[in-house]
């Protein structure tokens, strides 16, 4: 089971990610901040991470830049409310991006073209 981490500062956002992905099969957990994030991230066996950029402690792309560099097989798809050409210039090289105004079926289809692709990647090595 593919296990994803929300990470945003919005209670609202984490509960209906949460639900969704529940109710999809997935594994879900939650972190409000980037700390979290960080303690959720060691404990490993995390898949793909959904993450917000403007947080109140440590930013979106602070927390991209750590999980580039040391949990480089988790796939990042940045998840605010920013225009998709803005996330990529804020947060460059992440999996994918998500204006949270495009609707959830556009998430979920953009969740599981990530983990497809990394179960492939998987496969290959």
């Amino acid at each position: 089971m593919d296990t994803i981490l929300i990470v945003d500062d919005e209670v609202h956002i984490r509960r209906v990610y949460n639900k969704l992905f529940s109710e999809e099969g997935y594994r879900t957990l939650e972190a409000s901040n980037a700390v979290n994030a960080l303690d959720l991230l060691k404990k490993g066996g995390i898949d793909l991470i959904l993450l917000d950029i403007n947080m109140y402690d440590i930013t979106g792309d602070t927390l991209y830049d750590i999980v580039s560099l040391f949990y480089k097989r988790i796939k990042v798809i940045v998840s605010s409310v920013c225009y998709i050409e803005d996330q990529k210039k804020i947060i460059e090289g992440a999996f994918d991006y998500y204006n949270k105004s495009d609707g959830i079926n556009t998430l979920l289809l953009k969740v599981e073209k990530a983990l497809k692709e990394k179960a492939f990647f998987m496969k290959a090595s």
